[in-house]
């Protein structure tokens, strides 16, 4: 069987849909929490404390990339660190992405695994506190701005 794009898009009206230009999905912090799933510990713990502690100020970090306070980068520049597209695919990612927490040890510098789509944000300790948030900020915002899907170049 051989199709065209014509005949194809006569029997499967849906798939224009695929091909038609979409300014509606545009990302907001809203959907990119959405996406990015946390995976919490249990609440009432210590981690929860502190993964909430954490996770209050990416949002806050979000929320300044939206609206352009964080010079050059998108909410597509978090995402593309995430999964390595900066947009959300038409039919939706096949591996859903999440953001896991692990305790700091020295860095909250964010990483990210591109092939299971999850980043993973250090979060403060007893031993280890969270850095003030410009600080923490800049070390996202390096981290964002970076073409290596989750992984820094330093020069």
């Amino acid at each position: 069987f051989h199709f065209s794009l014509q005949q194809l898009a006569c029997q499967l009206p849906m798939f224009l849909y695929l091909l038609r230009p979409s300014h509606a999905e545009t990302l907001t912090v809203k959907k990119v929490t959405h996406l990015l799933k946390p995976e919490f510990s249990e609440e009432g713990t210590n981690s929860r404390k502190f993964e909430n502690a954490v996770y209050s100020q990416f949002l806050k970090y979000l929320r300044e990339v939206a609206s352009g306070r964080r010079a050059g980068l998108s909410l597509g520049s978090v995402l593309q660190f995430t999964t390595g597209a900066d947009n959300e695919p038409p039919l939706g990612f096949t591996i859903h992405p999440s953001l896991a927490f692990v305790e700091a040890t020295t860095s909250f510098f964010p990483s990210a695994n591109t092939c299971i789509s999850r980043i993973t944000l250090p979060h403060p300790s007893m031993d280890c506190s969270l850095p003030p948030k410009e600080k923490l900020f800049n070390l996202y915002d390096l981290a964002f701005s970076n073409a290596y899907f989750g992984h820094v170049r330093l020069q």
